[in-house]
């Protein structure tokens, strides 16, 4: 499998994107993916807007996997 350069922004109205890079199961325009977070601890998401596969001239980080839809809540409705 390829390497995919993905071009990712943090809010989808953001005039600016991010490069990173995706080695693991491949991403498509649209899809939110998660991003190493500004500490350690955790993640963030962001939306991807663009796909190459041609590596940019500068270095790129991770994508560190999708962001899953969440399951919907179960409605077990009212007991009686």
């Amino acid at each position: 499998m390829s390497r995919q350069y993905v071009a990712c922004k943090f809010r989808p109205d953001d005039k600016r994107s991010y490069t990173y890079h995706n080695d693991g199961e491949p991403v498509a325009v649209g899809d939110e993916v998660k991003i190493a977070g500004r500490s350690d601890d955790g993640w963030q998401r962001v939306h991807v807007v663009a796909i190459a596969d041609e590596m940019p001239s500068f270095e790129t980080k991770p994508i560190l996997g999708k962001v899953e839809p969440e399951a919907p809540a179960l409605d077990l409705g009212e007991a009686e």
